[in-house]
């Protein structure tokens, strides 16, 4: 990691980067999903109710980024993601790291994600960050090609 520039408080001129970020990233739910993960007003969207951070990569180019976004004393964690070539050198669990200490300083009892149940590596991945289920949410997108649903997963923090 030590060519990672910094991490930083995404900004509207981020958004193309963010969303080349996790289509790259999340190229995979093609398998299940006939579209795009995210596209530029959706990112928009997720920037007024909460916000990405983003590692810079250098040239330009972003390694990694992950959205919170607080709800009362709990901290909704989303849409982390790590340029495919960086994966597996530990900047995902350093996002995680920050997003935990984020959440503690807001006062937070707790960091929440979704995996979709497809995703059968993530759950185990995240159980191992000290994770427990909570529950299912239904995953509703017309361009599923595979019946699919959210797992909703949560940690204490603090």
């Amino acid at each position: 990691m030590a060519d990672i520039v910094s991490m930083r408080t995404a900004t509207a001129d981020d958004i193309a980067g963010i969303v080349s970020l996790l289509n790259a990233a999340f190229a995979m739910e093609r398998a299940f999903m006939d579209r795009d993960r995210v596209y530029p007003h959706e990112v928009a969207d997720y920037m007024k109710a909460g916000t990405y951070y983003v590692v810079d990569g250098g040239a330009g180019a972003l390694a990694a980024c992950v959205y919170l976004e607080q709800r009362g004393r709990r901290m909704y964690l989303g849409m982390l993601g790590v340029d495919p070539s960086r994966q597996g050198s530990g900047l995902g669990k350093r996002l995680m790291t920050f997003a935990e200490q984020r959440a503690a300083a807001s006062g937070c009892a707790a960091l929440d994600i979704r995996v979709v149940n497809l995703r059968t590596e993530l759950p185990p991945f995240y159980r191992k960050l000290g994770f427990v289920d909570n529950g299912t949410e239904p995953l509703i997108d017309p361009k599923l090609s595979k019946p699919a649903y959210f797992i909703r997963m949560t940690r204490e923090v603090g």
